[in-house]
């Protein structure tokens, strides 16, 4: 299927609010629990309905999408695929599951080296179905009788699930001549940005953010209903949209290093609300500055849910310090997952929390470096997962390590908190150097009781003689006291029949 390019919308955009950069206190809560093998003490799974938003397939229980932009497809390197496994009573499971590319029937685009299909991914109902839809972002895309890259991709879900069938979006700027785009499509969310029940696509590429309004009839829209072109000053890094303020509509939030011509730099945190006129944004300040206002903790990962039960959702984003030096894969670097809670007045407006690796901070663990929100436990208060993928666990360096910290009506608090890696006890496997198990991270109720479960990446798992960074993915279920590791399913890209040798097979997990 042809790309469809569209054009900018004319509308310019409305910039409000002030730059706030009146640093908040924040508190280091550092866990309780040992650098490795965790004693934890584990339940059965409890049963309790709920309702899917990740249901492809209609059947009432969320699925699991797990990517691999760097898979080969038809001799492309790096062409890139996505794997959807559908949920059950059961949970999750290879033989339930379908792959798709480029190369895959129905699926918009061809197969190129370097397209990275799948290096971003959200899910929505955009058509109003009853069924979940896939959005893939395609950052490498080559858009034809353009200099632009980059695609986005809508697959559309259906009672046998994703077929393939879909519409593909290029950038704006690819219709012009005169213009040309890089990375469209290196993030992407679906929400209700406008609160009129349907969701839309909204998109990052190098310099710009784009939003479009509703999807109507399976149609690619023409043109682009509102934009953010950020220049040469900031470089959009993440993308994450819930509803903070209470208002019955999504925002936006945007992050990424920022050029403010002090030294260190700055990091950008802009908000962004839907209006008729535009694009209504706010800055936030930034966790990790000394007090001339430099050295920002750079935002490494975002993810939102409402983890106190208030009824707004709360903003979780994953930081390692600039100050740290590069080693490898990971910075030299602890890290740390800051939280703003929503309200009425904006996020962070009322209260604000930091908190550490559990048994505080230590070298290389990059804890944050991967962040998830989901309710856990089923007591109506997310909880957060967050990767700590450098983590050195018995002498092992970059083993890595993943936390669970639990929500409550107080916040995110260090209470009960819980650690798993590839040496703790029902996790298949074991830790070697440069997993990374945790690298990202995911919560999902796959198996339909309430309770959300525990996908982790381990991008650097090795799985053939002679290979490294193949990749593979673990689900733990979640229970009324946690996570358990009782019953854990891993799969890498064996699993499916594939051969993806050093494709980093299930490393991404979400936007």
């Amino acid at each position: 299927m042809p790309v469809v390019q569209v054009a900018p919308h004319a509308s310019p955009v409305l910039r409000t609010g002030a730059i706030l950069r009146t640093r908040t206190l924040a508190v280091a809560l550092a866990v309780a629990s040992a650098a490795a093998g965790l004693s934890l003490t584990l339940a059965p799974t409890a049963s309790a309905a709920t309702s899917a938003t990740d249901d492809f397939n209609g059947d009432g229980v969320a699925d699991l999408v797990v990517a691999t932009p760097n898979a080969p497809v038809d001799g492309h390197v790096n062409a890139g695929s996505v794997t959807v496994l559908y949920g059950s009573a059961d949970g999750v499971a290879p033989a339930r599951s379908t792959t798709l590319t480029q190369s895959s029937a129905g699926v918009p685009g061809d197969v190129r080296s370097h397209d990275l299909f799948g290096a971003t991914h959200a899910a929505g109902d955009l058509d109003a179905d009853g069924y979940t839809d896939l959005v893939v972002g395609t950052p490498g895309d080559s858009v034809p009788y353009s200099s632009s890259f980059g695609t986005v991709s809508v697959l559309w879900g259906g009672p046998s699930g994703l077929t393939g069938d879909g519409i593909s979006l290029a950038s704006p700027y690819a219709t012009s001549e005169w213009s040309s785009e890089k990375d469209y499509g290196k993030k992407v969310v679906v929400a209700d940005l406008d609160g009129d029940g349907v969701p839309q696509i909204a998109t990052l590429s190098r310099t710009n953010l784009w939003v479009y309004d509703d999807l109507a009839g399976r149609t690619a829209p023409t043109d682009v209903r509102h934009f953010e072109n950020y220049n040469a000053y900031v470089q959009p890094r993440t993308l994450t949209a819930a509803d903070f303020t209470g208002t019955g509509g999504a925002q936006l939030v945007v992050t990424g290093p920022e050029n403010c011509g002090t030294e260190g730099g700055c990091q950008f945190t802009g908000v962004y609300t839907w209006s008729d006129s535009g694009l209504q944004e706010v800055w936030l300040s930034d966790p990790g500055a000394d007090a001339t206002g430099a050295n920002e903790a750079p935002t490494v990962s975002t993810a939102a849910g409402d983890i106190d039960g208030d009824g707004f959702a709360d903003l979780v984003t994953g930081h390692v310090p600039a100050s740290a030096t590069t080693s490898g894969e990971y910075a030299d670097a602890a890290g740390f997952v800051h939280v703003r809670y929503g309200s009425a007045q904006g996020l962070g407006a009322q209260r604000t929390g930091t908190l550490e690796a559990p048994g505080g901070s230590r070298s290389g663990d990059n804890f944050g470096a991967s962040v998830a929100v989901g309710d856990v436990t089923g007591d109506g208060h997310a909880d957060v997962a967050a990767g700590a993928p450098g983590a050195t666990l018995r002498g092992v360096p970059g083993a890595g390590a993943t936390v669970l910290l639990k929500g409550s009506a107080t916040g995110l608090t260090d209470t009960g908190a819980q650690v798993f890696h590839q040496d703790t006890d029902g996790v298949p496997g074991t830790g070697a150097a440069d997993d990374w198990f945790g690298s990202a991270v995911a919560l999902t109720d796959v198996d339909g009781d309430g309770k959300a479960d525990l996908t982790v990446a381990a991008k650097g798992e090795d799985t053939g003689d002679g290979t490294a960074r193949d990749g593979a993915d673990w689900v733990l279920r979640g229970t009324a006291d946690g996570l358990t590791a009782v019953g854990t399913t891993s799969f890498g890209a064996a699993s499916f029949g594939l051969t993806y040798p050093n494709a980093e097979f299930g490393s991404v997990l979400g936007g």
